[in-house]
């Protein structure tokens, strides 16, 4: 799932918009989009959070003018608790769609279309979220279903090796592709031996170990009221849905506490380089350590990602090496990491990475002009709260990492009211030359010597890999 996560378009649009951070000197600058304008302020609607007697936390929020619901169910049970068993949150979740309340995946398809809507889940690296979008004079019915997928899953058994099954070929296929390989190599490093996220994808045949019994003891174990998050915004009465949410939910059991680890990412220097003969392109999986997203750095960090992700990516387009760079942040239970991810022409390899670490090492010493790119984050901020399910989204950030109450309100002004200088301090701080690991896939024939000799990774020991490691 972690895979599927981290890869978002809007953070490869943030790459590819945000070159309004560059220096004036930067190649392109000419022919970028005029700059932002000044971004409107944020203020969080107004809103209703309360927990029941068992622990479970539900969030109202009246919005909009149309008469639909979101209601969406955040259970604290992800990746992150999967121990050795790789995926199992992955396959519990999906087991959990498959049917509940005597109904079948049709049959579920079907009630929820009734209601305007259909029931979607995902996994993400510390919960899993299942919800619906619906008429709101069907808020209530898509209440209780949710809480009987969420709660009392069948678990069908006729559908277990479908779903198994299914998975496993998915995970064969991406096994195959670069970036997976680079990604899961990365994890591999990043995260020490033991820790959930160590093995980025299964092993291979995994998947096909896992039992209806192991994931049934999965959703005993990780769902529970007190791990649980409800969000419900749009046309409701308060005290209509209040009284359904203690109806739905109220008698489930609190059940054990968080014991989930924190998933710190080691610092390097560390090179890895995986062998794919004849590839036409290197794919790089380029991760430095930053600070979680609960610390005093973590708005300049996400400045610095938008700068310096635009910059790169303009300098990448511009020159014809790569037609993917993407960087991105993703935070973690009590860390964080700033990504870059390309796939750059074999020939240009060379020349395009020193050019990467170049515009790296530029903002370390530099303090770039960065007002619109403050004014474009900002206003991106303030779009992508502008539906309730993009609204859900940024409260759920905040719940699930346990910032202040206040801290979308905060937002704007926070990004505002960064400095250049502190987002250049940052980067001084994490994007140091002994702290990077870096994954290179692509053949390594016409490659290698070019990048041994990189003067940027002369303190990191590089490592040479036929495959992408398994175990």
């Amino acid at each position: 799932m972690m895979i599927r996560s981290v890869f978002l378009p809007a953070l490869a649009l943030l790459a590819a918009l945000a070159a309004p951070g560059a220096r004036a000197d930067e190649p392109g600058r000419g022919l970028l989009p005029p700059a932002p304008g000044e971004p409107i302020p944020f203020e969080l609607p107004a809103s209703q959070t309360l927990t029941l007697e068992n622990g479970l936390t539900v969030t109202f929020v009246p919005w909009g003018m149309t008469p639909t619901m979101d209601v969406i169910v955040s259970v604290r049970a992800g990746n992150i608790d999967d121990g050795e068993q790789t995926w199992i949150a992955d396959l519990t979740a999906a087991m959990m769609e498959e049917g509940f309340a005597g109904m079948d995946r049709a049959e579920i398809g079907a009630r929820f279309g009734a209601m305007g809507g259909s029931l979607n889940t995902s996994v993400t690296q510390s919960n899993t979220l299942m919800g619906s979008y619906v008429l709101a004079e069907h808020g209530e019915d898509a209440l209780h279903l949710i809480a009987d997928a969420v709660r009392r899953p069948d678990f069908p058994a006729d559908a277990f090796e479908r779903i198994r099954s299914g998975m496993s070929r998915d995970i064969e296929r991406r096994r195959l592709e670069p970036g997976s390989q680079a990604f899961v190599t990365a994890f591999h490093t990043l995260f020490p031996e033991g820790h959930p996220y160590h093995f980025g994808l299964p092993r291979p045949g995994q998947i096909d170990t896992f039992t209806l019994a192991d994931v049934r003891r999965f959703h005993d174990r990780n769902f529970s009221a007190g791990r649980t998050h409800l969000y419900i915004a749009g046309r409701f009465d308060t005290l209509e849905m209040e009284a359904a949410v203690r109806d739905a939910f109220g008698d489930w059991p609190r059940g054990a506490a968080d014991t989930a680890p924190q998933a710190v990412p080691a610092r390097g220097p560390a090179v890895h380089l995986i062998n794919r003969p004849g590839a036409p392109q290197s794919t790089v999986h380029l991760v430095y350590p930053v600070s979680s997203v609960t610390s005093k750095d973590a708005t300049a960090i996400s400045i610095m990602d938008a700068a310096l992700g635009g910059a790169i990516a303009a300098r990448m387009r511009e020159a014809g090496w790569s037609y993917s760079p993407t960087s991105f942040v993703q935070w973690t239970r009590g860390g964080g990491m700033w990504t870059y991810t390309d796939d750059i022409d074999t020939p240009r390899t060379l020349i395009a990475l020193t050019a990467v670490f170049d515009t790296i090492g530029s903002l370390r010493q530099y303090d770039w002009e960065m007002e619109s790119t403050r004014r474009w984050l900002a206003s991106l901020f303030v779009m992508s709260a502008g539906s309730s399910y993009g609204l859900l989204e940024n409260l759920g950030l905040r719940d699930s990492f346990g910032l202040d109450h206040d801290y979308l309100d905060q937002r704007v002004p926070s990004i505002m009211g960064t400095s250049d200088r502190e987002v250049s301090a940052v980067a001084r701080a994490y994007l140091r030359n002994d702290r990077f690991t870096l994954v290179i896939v692509g053949d390594l024939d016409r490659i290698e010597d070019d990048i041994r000799g990189m003067p940027s990774l002369r303190l990191a020991d590089i490592v040479r890999h036929e495959a992408a490691p398994t175990d």
